[in-house]
């Protein structure tokens, strides 16, 4: 199907991005179009695009002590080779070196990944492990939203029409193991059918603190809360790892039911976190 006819806005300068935003016109935001090219080919219609792509203040990473700060225009190729990424949020890193094929990567943005909101996003459960919160700009202000609390449904957040996304923050993990795994059909271009990342820290065969984050399973975006606090202060026995893991599929299942798919899905999930919880 053609792309429907559009104006197409292009803004290098954030105050007249959300100037724009601010008017009274319908008005959408692009910056790789990865996904919003996609679903107007579909159907979706915007007479108006505001191309934020060149915006310099949303193109950047930036890490210290207190985390990192990755720009809402940033591409996935990019998050993928940076070295500070790499050093301090490699599951991160892992997942967006997964995102598509070569060309999805280095047009698809991680703010745009987050505002489309897919269950199947690659980069939802390691911002997860992060304690991620994004960062929305509009003409009345700033606000920060925890990355559980801004998806609100499938392909729906909480970001408001005159907000742009300018930033996701990372919170510090140092001192723990960390990683991603995926299930697809096929190695590249394909969509997550299962994903998983995790940050654990342990001590002499103890779980002193355990993050895990679910992709592909629930609507939207799932930590093993429950599982976690259950870890907490355990020594990681057999019987410890297969209770907490019993905890975490029995929390995807409270929230999605029992799908066709998890014939598959649970098992395969079930030896990837006993595999990922032994290390």
């Amino acid at each position: 199907m053609m792309l429907p006819e559009f104006e197409l806005i292009n803004s290098g300068d954030k105050s007249a991005a959300l100037s724009l935003l601010a008017g009274p016109d319908r008005i959408k935001v692009i910056a790789g179009g990865t996904d919003l090219l996609v679903r107007m080919r579909r159907g979706e219609t915007w007479g108006r695009l505001l191309d934020v792509s060149g915006v310099p203040e949303i193109r950047t990473i930036e890490a210290d002590a207190s985390g990192i700060v990755i720009g809402g225009a940033v591409n996935h190729g990019e998050v993928s080779a940076h070295s500070k990424v790499l050093e301090a949020a490699p599951a991160l890193a892992c997942a967006c070196s997964r995102v598509g094929s070569p060309q999805i990567r280095n047009m698809g943005t991680v703010g745009g990944n987050l505002v489309n909101a897919s269950p199947a996003a690659d980069t939802l459960p390691p911002l997860l492990i992060h304690r991620a919160r994004v960062k929305l700009e509009s003409v009345r202000g700033i606000r920060e939203v925890n990355l559980e609390d801004f998806i609100v449904s499938p392909y729906q957040t909480s970001i408001r029409a005159d907000e742009l996304l300018c930033g996701v923050y990372l919170e510090p993990l140092k001192g723990y193991r960390m990683g991603y795994r995926r299930v697809a059909k096929r190695a590249a271009w394909a969509i997550s059918r299962l994903s998983a990342a995790w940050a654990v820290r342990e001590e002499k065969g103890v779980f002193l603190d355990v993050r895990l984050a679910i992709g592909s399973c629930t609507p939207m975006p799932f930590r093993a809360h429950a599982a976690e606090e259950f870890l907490a202060g355990r020594e990681g026995s057999a019987a410890v790892i297969a209770e907490a893991v019993n905890m975490v599929i029995e929390g995807i299942t409270f929230i999605s039911g029992e799908r066709p798919s998890y014939i598959y899905k649970l098992p395969v999930l079930r030896g990837m976190l006993e595999n990922i919880l032994r290390g």
